[in-house]
């Protein structure tokens, strides 16, 4: 098909292809410079293990809640000495609690951007209850990642079985008798209401081979009933794994990483860390509960977790709280008064 221009158009088509023609050369200019800057700071840190290379650090990110972590494993790195003023002052608040009641045994692990970290008995195990929705979540996003028609999928909830009856903290919403639900659905209101029937719906229609491949990629060795239960099972740093890889997007890729911390993010859990930081920041979290009862029904120990990321604006930080006792508020104001004392150090030391 011949094609014919008006001679008044001929000169604006000409300078509109070698605009477009100098466009395409600097474009690929500016791609072999952005090459070169990712490519040295890459070995940088292949010759120096300190040095963490993440997308942001390289270009503008356009993600809100996830960081890629391009090089270094962070997972190596030694306990900070920079954070020591911090332990001793988490440290206060724990004994401060236990010997007003409020709490039995806590364990604290921290994080920052960078992967600097400090830990507070690390080696205590216990019962992650609800925390178990994060893995549950992971497991559906990986299969989604090459079905993506998974996330579309509805699944039935025909009410049952109401299993946020016999939680303290109660969760504000929940899934409604006789509709269905898209996986996607259930996965946000299972992520950021807690709702134990979305994950009960969710539990019973999953690919339990990829969980258990969730489990052991991640080192969480799953306890064997031999009819005596085995509750905790679980350190706080083990834990924290799930948020890291989620953050860092090195286990799911980007789009669901930042999917389910976006989902996280919609958690209305307000006694534990967010208690401790300013209204407004936003945080993804997940928390749990456990209470175990003798063979009369009486409460003999509780427990109360609560693991997240706190996104301080320029410092975004990991933050895990796992603790036993016997009063859930005296549990959950532990966790808030650690979130807090960990918020006003980072607010105080953000320039250093």
């Amino acid at each position: 098909m011949a094609i014919f221009f008006k001679r008044q158009n001929l000169k604006k088509i000409i300078i509109a292809i070698f605009s477009l023609a100098v466009f395409f050369i600097l474009g690929m200019e500016a791609e072999k410079i952005y090459e070169s800057i990712v490519q040295a700071k890459l070995q940088a840190s292949a010759s120096n293990p300190d040095i963490t290379v993440r997308q942001s650090d390289i270009a503008p990110t356009i993600y809100r809640f996830i960081d890629p972590l391009l090089a270094c494993d962070v997972s190596s790195k030694k306990q900070a000495t920079e954070f020591i003023p911090l332990k001793i002052a988490i440290q206060s608040v724990i004994d401060g609690k236990v010997n007003a009641g409020k709490a039995g045994i806590v364990s604290v692990y921290f994080d920052t951007r960078d992967g600097n970290w400090l830990d507070i008995n690390p080696g205590e195990k216990f019962s992650p209850a609800s925390l178990l929705k994060v893995p549950t979540a992971i497991a559906y996003f990986e299969e989604a990642e090459s079905n993506p028609a998974l996330l579309q999928q509805k699944l039935f909830y025909d009410g049952s079985s109401d299993l946020n009856s016999l939680e303290y903290f109660k969760s504000a919403e929940t899934i409604k008798p006789n509709q269905s639900y898209t996986v996607e659905d259930l996965l946000s209101r299972m992520l950021g209401y807690s709702d134990n029937n979305a994950s009960d719906l969710l539990i019973r229609n999953m690919n339990i081979p990829i969980l258990n491949e969730v489990y052991g990629d991640l080192g969480v060795v799953l306890p064997k009933n031999n009819g005596t239960e085995i509750s905790d099972y679980i350190t706080v740093k083990q834990y924290a794994n799930f948020f890291r890889i989620l953050y860092n997007a090195s286990y799911l890729n980007r789009e669901m990483s930042e999917k389910a911390l976006s989902f996280l993010a919609l958690a209305n859990f307000s006694q534990g860390l967010k208690a401790g930081i300013p209204a407004g920041v936003v945080i993804a979290q997940k928390f749990g509960e456990r209470d175990f009862t003798d063979d009369t029904g009486k409460s003999v120990q509780k427990e109360l977790h609560d693991c997240g990321i706190i996104y301080y604006p320029g410092h975004p930080y990991l933050l895990c709280v796992m603790t036993k006792g016997t009063d859930f508020d005296g549990l959950a104001g532990t966790i808030s008064d650690i979130s807090s004392t960990v918020y006003k150090y980072i607010d105080q030391h953000k320039d250093n």
